[in-house]
């Protein structure tokens, strides 16, 4: 053991990252209590909407030479989610503290020589890969994470072309999806504009081939996406998410979804589109829009709209105010379920922009939605239609290379 812990190449000092991400709050209502978050679809809009404290910590340690050759590099991310913030100490035995493992894989490259290959990189793991979100939203509408393995970045000219294998399981006698894709990337289709697209084939597995064992099912699923740049300083990112049978799995599409034959015949698709813009006056801001029509294979149709907008106005470099208006109306099983959000948030940050982070908000937010939206805000705003809330927030990103940790 001790022979081959010598073999193995130590990480090098100066490459070794530390990135984190937090958002935490607190507030409360106008009826009183802590504070409730609206929404009726799979997302929702995010400022003064967001009732818990998540966080992230990512550890990123490079292996090999500094100075070209083969290289190796180990990731691994950590995410933890706090709901009630009753007390000073929260055990996760308790259910109000979790952590979860998000990310925890290897990453290599330098093996190929020149040619297509030249800048390709292997991973096995658990990792994010190729997520597509609307940030004012978290609207994850492509996201093809998880245990896996592949290759990226193979050359093929101006586009890059990757390859993956993902599995998701409980054990050996239970199903197992796997998910087979090809992607191609970074792919000129004007000037300043680029196209991706990926498929992927999904299939179940199960050795458990007594009566009851789960049916083993399959499908596809298709995305593509066009991003233009240089709009306003900014761009806009138009996709486009297609999928059959157990590939029809709605949001988060297909990182959660299970081949287990339970959607035989299913057809879903979504158009989501966002714009950032940087109009360099003070004003910056995003805007999305999404139509997504999910269907059944009974045929029964569940119909999502959404539009909404984040205009922000910096005063000073370290002072701005952001405002988020967004609606959004599903329609499923003969009812339309519609609301409305509107969120004025004075903040903080440390140097100008729409990204800049981190930001200490105000928020107040008024909220209206109809019958078929249920009882939102856990009921307390019952029995009105329209109910606020108001608080404070901390959003943050942090990146922290090995050299500056002798500064902290």
């Amino acid at each position: 053991a001790a022979a081959s812990a010598f073999a193995v190449p130590a990480a090098y000092a100066e490459g070794v990252e530390f990135h984190g991400y937090l958002r935490s709050g607190v507030g409360t209502t106008s009826e009183g209590g802590d504070q409730k978050c609206f929404q009726i679809a799979p997302t929702k809009y995010r400022l003064g909407n967001e009732c818990e404290t998540y966080g992230e910590l990512a550890l990123s340690a490079p292996f090999g030479k500094s100075d070209g050759g083969a290289w190796a590099k180990y990731n691994i991310m950590l995410a933890t989610i706090e709901n009630n913030g009753q007390g000073d100490f929260e055990s996760v035995n308790g259910g109000k503290f979790d952590i979860a493992s998000r990310q925890n894989f290897f990453q290599a490259g330098g093996f190929f020589g020149k040619g297509a290959f030249e800048d390709a990189k292997i991973w096995i793991g658990k990792r994010y890969y190729n997520r597509h979100d609307v940030h004012i939203t978290d609207n994850f509408y492509w996201n093809n994470s998880g245990l896996g393995t592949g290759i990226e970045d193979i050359s093929l000219g101006a586009p890059k072309l990757a390859f993956a294998y993902h599995q998701n399981g409980n054990g050996a006698n239970s199903l197992s999806t796997r998910r087979l894709s090809a992607r191609v990337y970074d792919i000129d289709t004007n000037p300043n504009g680029k196209l991706e697209t990926e498929l992927v084939y999904l299939t179940g597995s199960t050795a458990d081939k007594t009566a009851t064992a789960p049916k083993e099912g399959s499908g596809w699923a298709l995305f593509v996406e066009h991003t233009q740049s240089g709009i306003l300083h900014g761009f806009n990112k138009l996709a486009f998410v297609y999928g059959t049978d157990d590939a029809a799995g709605g949001n988060w599409n297909p990182t959660y979804s299970t081949a287990d034959d339970g959607r035989n015949g299913a057809k879903e698709y979504r158009i989501v589109d966002q714009l950032y813009v940087d109009l360099k006056n003070g004003w910056s801001g995003m805007a999305t829009a999404l139509y997504s029509e999910v269907k059944d294979g009974a045929g029964n149709k569940t119909k999502w709209f959404s539009i909404g907008a984040r205009p922000q106005y910096n005063f000073t470099p370290n002072l701005s105010v952001a405002v988020e208006g967004g609606w959004d109306q599903v329609k499923s099983g003969g009812q339309t379920a519609k609301l409305a959000k509107l969120t004025v948030a004075p903040q903080y940050t440390l140097s100008g922009g729409f990204w800049a982070r981190p930001a200490f908000r105000a928020f107040a937010t008024y909220a209206k939605w109809n019958d078929a939206a249920g009882a939102q805000g856990g009921g307390v705003f019952a029995p009105d239609h329209n109910g606020m809330t108001y608080g404070v927030q901390v959003e943050a990103e942090l990146t922290i290379p090995s050299q500056l940790r002798s500064l902290m």
